[in-house]
């Protein structure tokens, strides 16, 4: 935190403290009303007992696992709400009515049927339980399955899927709901302990101070309490900051895909989009397919690439992997241009051989200079450059390339399609480019097939 923006906050518990004295000075009422050195002197005192750091560890080890078993819990029926509305609409009253009980009312009926010490520990899962259910669930409901699709079809490692992919979708959803329901579960936690009077805990503590109208006391575990919140808080949005990185492989695994002899279509069919399309493609070429907007390109690339399954026909044979520039971008965000492409890379390759293979081709696509940018600052039409370093990094024996120039301008258009030729006739590999350009067709492919 930064001078400017600490000294408000110094400024505001300063002006706290002295309205304190003055109030406590006025009153002139020390026992009841206890002047600052007085509370100062019993929080020293405080912390110079055993009990003290065994009652803040005892609450502390509560919350924890309170935490854990609602997030666990609300993990697992965050997934089964995600995947089914039914079980939404079935499940979404009772959350409601777990977030409308007051803490008290749970506390009291608990206090009637269960030991009292397991009762701190029940009131922090039901305070924080149904809070981040409902925040876990709007997070996977709002996952991206085009991403997922990318992430699929470029075979990334289920550790960075998770970490690249999502994890950074569903972060806001996940931290909004644990920095809300951190400090409503400490409060919960040692209401609980105060009124089950529990052998241990901050909030046993102040009931005895109460008991015995220690005010001192009552108002110095007050600022301890206070201070496990505000760490809490603190500590909570630190680790949101954090993102995992990239893992790679420990050392780069050769690629040896044999070239597709052909890749055959055979009277495929998909709903209203593709009729009886044949059609037989030999590997070492590049075939242009056009047709206008509407007319199933894109369909016909997803049926090849298998994301999506013919109503009729067959395709084969179905290559070990398929690279694909897709109809839009699909970068993910919080990456930046370098690693957007590192990503497919990163499970065949270790980090120097894989930034090697990247930023060549970046350089290549002349947006070297953007390597290190996140796509929320490049133009569109860099995006889909970054889309297609990413295609022609990864290593495959078919290439489908979807509109692969759009947002570019003819010079540059002109300066690419050279290098592209030569690389995939260097390759042998199989590729496939959609395009309503015609020009785009003629420059770039061996055979142009109007669909």
């Amino acid at each position: 935190m930064n001078l400017r923006r600490l000294l408000p906050t110094l400024l505001s518990i300063g002006l706290l403290l002295a309205g304190w004295q003055v109030v406590a000075l006025s009153a002139d009422l020390p026992e009841l009303i206890p002047p600052l050195p007085r509370l100062f002197q019993a929080l020293v005192e405080l912390c110079c007992t055993a009990s003290f750091y065994q009652a803040v560890a005892t609450t502390v080890g509560r919350g924890i696992a309170g935490l854990l078993c609602a997030m666990l819990c609300a993990a697992l029926t965050a997934l089964l709400l995600a995947r089914s509305r039914w079980m939404e609409q079935l499940f979404r009253p009772w959350l409601t009515l777990l977030r409308s009980v007051p803490v008290i009312s749970f506390i009291l009926l608990a206090l009637i049927f269960l030991d009292p010490e397991q009762l701190p520990l029940l009131i922090a899962f039901l305070t924080l339980y149904p809070l981040l259910t409902e925040n876990l669930t709007k997070g996977l409901q709002s996952l991206r399955s085009d991403l997922s699709r990318m992430t699929h079809q470029f075979q990334v490692s289920p550790y960075n899927r998770l970490t690249q992919l999502y994890y950074p979708q569903l972060h806001p959803f996940l931290f909004s709901g644990l920095i809300s329901a951190a400090g409503f579960g400490w409060r919960a936690i040692i209401m609980g302990e105060a009124l089950a009077q529990c052998a241990s805990g901050i909030g046993s503590a102040m009931k005895q101070a109460q008991n015995f109208l220690d005010v001192p006391a009552l108002l110095a575990w007050t600022g301890v309490a206070i201070s496990v919140s505000f760490l809490t808080d603190k500590g909570l949005r630190r680790l949101a900051r954090l993102q995992p990185a990239m893992r790679f492989a420990a050392s780069s695994q050769p690629v040896a895909y044999a070239p597709l002899p052909a890749l055959r279509l055979e009277q495929v069919s998909y709903r209203y989009a593709i009729h009886r399309f044949s059609y037989q493609f030999k590997s070492g070429k590049t075939y242009g397919i056009s047709a206008p907007s509407g007319r199933g390109k894109t369909t016909l690339l997803q049926l090849i690439s298998g994301a999506l399954q013919p109503t009729e026909g067959t395709i084969t044979p179905r290559p070990e992997a398929v690279s694909q520039m897709f109809e839009y971008p699909l970068l993910l965000p919080q990456l930046t241009a370098l690693e957007n492409v590192l990503l497919p890379l990163a499970s065949r390759f270790a980090r120097p051989e894989a930034e090697a293979i990247a930023l060549e081709i970046l350089a290549q696509l002349q947006l070297a200079e953007q390597a290190k940018q996140r796509p929320s600052t490049l133009s569109y039409g860099q995006q889909q450059r970054v889309a297609l370093a990413r295609a022609l990094a990864y290593p495959a024996p078919l290439l489908l390339l979807d509109e692969p120039f759009k947002g570019w301008d003819e010079t540059l258009r002109k300066a690419v399609i050279p290098y592209l030729r030569d690389r995939n006739r260097a390759d042998r590999s199989l590729v496939l480019l959609v395009s309503h350009q015609s020009t785009e067709l003629a420059e770039l492919a061996d055979e142009v097939i109007p669909l």
